[in-house]
């Protein structure tokens, strides 16, 4: 039986040689912190209290885009850089991103040719990325794009490309680089508290979830890249700057086939609420989504309201064959927005990330997305080097291939239901290999199944406690 890796991580954790570089937090901006760090040569540790990427940073839409909403609210800033981060991970990350073809219907007579100039101001911003353009649609066009579309009044519509990934697969791969690195990314351990010495922070105290057994991590410098929960850290340790995190819930529903007709997607300008809706071919699923619901309160396991799957229900049958009783999953995530002003709809905050230095020397990223995680990355270390006197060394992200360094592609999503020697050795796999610890992090975050057919996900919890048992 093979040994459990994760022995081998909790020995280099407990390890007293001190860090270069702790990050605390394990999803997208937590993880490509770290590997951004680990990539430049230091020391880095990385640790997570729960599964990689198990909260806001697996329930996404799955898109690597620039924005459109963003260009309609003139955030050209914003969208140039995540045009260019889109580039740049369907280049590295290819084994995870891929483009894909947009359709998007209009029905006022002049509304393609508005937002036709609004793409062309997108692929112009995008500049040459080798990514099919935009382009304008008559009605037939349209209707060839998307076959499903019944919606009366056609006018005709615009053809985008953006990308699309699996957001828990790439969290996995940015894990298995920075241990392949020689540096450590470990799930299940937790920064009970900070090491102040000096008035300034000097580690943590870290303890495995597992074993309940703590221990001091000493660094040059700590990160607190923990989303909707980093003003839990910045609370306790005074922080500098008069920013706030604001959470606002995007929920998803999927139903199972193509319900589109084709392998494009769909995407509604403006809702009832005036929000972008997206359905989209994922793992061959639909996924349709999202909302933009405030909440009061971050939690590691938000649920889609009634209410929200409702909406969405009743957007998507506006403009496809859709039955409500076709659910197979609903999920929701929730987003980290940064509010310096007290604004009442969460829609109109930006997705611009900030970084927050506490005068204990605690630096915060605070707010972003997963297209602009390496970039939040790049300035969050580059921001650790001025302040905490690290040997300079520059950015390498731009152009490291993710599966020349340590990443494995990822497991593929199940359609039926494999046989006892076949899960015995996805399980495997996802231990060995995916730093899987339960049947969530399996079925959820490694197969996705949990996200596909929740249901079906049920059904296959005791073969893989039993499996994982004898692991």
């Amino acid at each position: 039986m093979p040994q459990d890796p994760r022995s081998t991580l909790i020995s280099q954790a407990i390890s007293p040689e001190p860090w270069d570089v702790i990050v605390i937090g394990g999803g997208a901006t937590g993880l490509s912190t770290a590997w951004d760090a680990a990539s430049r040569g230091y020391r880095t540790a990385l640790i997570e209290s729960h599964d990689f990427s198990s909260a806001t940073s697996s329930r996404s839409t799955k898109l690597v885009h620039g924005g459109v909403r963003y260009l309609q609210q003139g955030e050209l800033s914003l969208v140039r850089e995540a045009l260019q981060e889109r580039s740049l991970l369907l280049r590295n990350a290819s084994e995870f991103c891929r483009p894909m073809r947009f359709a998007m219907p209009c029905h006022a007579p002049l509304a393609r040719y508005y937002y036709r100039i609004g793409m062309w101001l997108y692929d112009a911003l995008a500049g040459d990325q080798g990514i099919e353009p935009s382009e304008l649609l008559s009605p037939k066009a349209l209707m060839e794009h998307l076959p499903s579309y019944h919606r009366p009044g056609l006018q005709g519509g615009i053809a985008y490309t953006d990308g699309q990934f699996d957001d828990a697969e790439l969290a996995i791969a940015f894990a298995q680089c920075i241990n392949h690195s020689g540096s450590l990314a470990i799930n299940y351990v937790k920064a009970d508290k900070l090491i102040i010495k000096g008035g300034q922070v000097r580690g943590v105290i870290a303890r495995d979830m597992e074993s309940l057994e703590a221990w001091e991590m000493k660094a040059k410098v700590v990160i607190n890249a923990t989303g909707i929960f980093a003003d839990q850290l910045r609370k306790e340790n005074k922080t500098s700057i008069h920013w706030r995190m604001r959470t606002s819930r995007g929920s998803h529903i999927v139903c199972p086939g193509n319900a589109l007709g084709s392998d494009k997607a769909l995407i509604i300008p403006k809702t009832q609420d005036g929000r972008v809706l997206f359905a989209i071919p994922w793992k061959d699923h639909t996924l349709i989504g999202t909302t933009d619901v405030p909440t009061e309160e971050p939690v590691q396991d938000p649920h889609p309201s009634q209410q929200e799957i409702d909406f969405i229900v009743e957007e998507a049958q506006r403009a496809f064959e859709f039955d409500h009783s076709s659910i197979t999953s609903s999920w929701a995530g929730l987003r980290p927005l940064v509010s310096r002003a007290e604004v009442k709809k969460t829609s109109k905050l930006s997705r611009k990330h900030i970084i927050d230095v506490a005068p204990n020397g605690l630096i915060s990223i605070l707010g972003g997305k997963w297209t602009t995680c390496r970039r939040m990355a790049q300035d969050t270390i580059d921001e650790a080097i001025r302040l905490h006197q690290l040997s300079p060394k520059a950015c390498r992200t731009h152009h490291i291939i993710l599966t020349e360094h340590g990443a494995a592609p990822p497991l593929s999503a199940l359609d039926e239901m494999p046989d006892e020697n076949q899960m015995t050795s996805l399980v495997q796999t996802a231990i060995q290999h995916s730093y899987a610890r339960t049947p969530e992090d399996i079925l959820a975050r490694r197969l996705r199944l949990s996200f596909l057919d929740q249901k079906k996900a049920e059904s296959w919890i005791p073969l893989v406690q039993t499996l994982i048992r004898r692991s």
